[in-house]
């Protein structure tokens, strides 16, 4: 697994060009898309949380179930389920989700494990073996250049008044 702050800048450099591209969100109307983001891109890693990450031969191993297409499909299932029920329209937080999900999958993918996208129909995983977690290649080619667009992207689309009132709210 990548270190949780790639995934979470990664959701959130998701959900952050979701928005630049909409072009209609105040800071405010973006938050549950930034929350979805977020969300999405760390969601994978509930398999490591769930099950026993020494244990290789359940569904709750890490990089098992928790990694595949079949549960982003389940995910979005719940997605379309909540957002019928409480009628809400949710596509947008549904879409980013989706986005940071994948995006988390294809990141774990450059690890030395990888990651197996058609589990059950395979138990195979995709790597590309391109470095190991935690080491400077992660941060230095992944975390730093997310974290860089993350912030020039959010100082483009957010209006500068809204992040003044951010800053100048009384609650901070």
């Amino acid at each position: 697994m990548m270190t949780r702050i790639t995934h979470t800048i990664a959701g959130l450099t998701v959900a952050t060009a979701y928005i630049g591209m909409a072009g209609n969100h105040t800071y405010l109307s973006a938050i549950p898309v930034l929350l979805a983001g977020a969300i999405g891109g760390t969601l994978p890693d509930i398999d490591y949380h769930l099950g026993d990450a020494r244990k290789t031969n359940t569904i709750w191993k890490h990089r098992g179930i928790g990694h595949t297409l079949l549960f982003l499909a389940l995910c979005i299932a719940g997605f379309v389920y909540v957002g019928k029920y409480a009628h809400y329209n949710l596509n947008q937080e549904m879409m980013v989700f989706s986005l940071a999900f994948l995006s988390h999958l294809i990141l774990d993918s450059f690890t030395m494990v990888g990651v197996p996208f058609l589990y059950p129909l395979t138990i195979k995983g995709f790597c590309l073996r391109l470095f190991r977690v935690g080491t400077i290649q992660e941060y230095g080619l992944i975390t730093l250049p997310l974290l860089v667009f993350l912030v020039l992207t959010g100082i483009h689309i957010f209006p500068s008044s809204d992040i003044q009132y951010i800053f100048h709210n009384q609650y901070f």
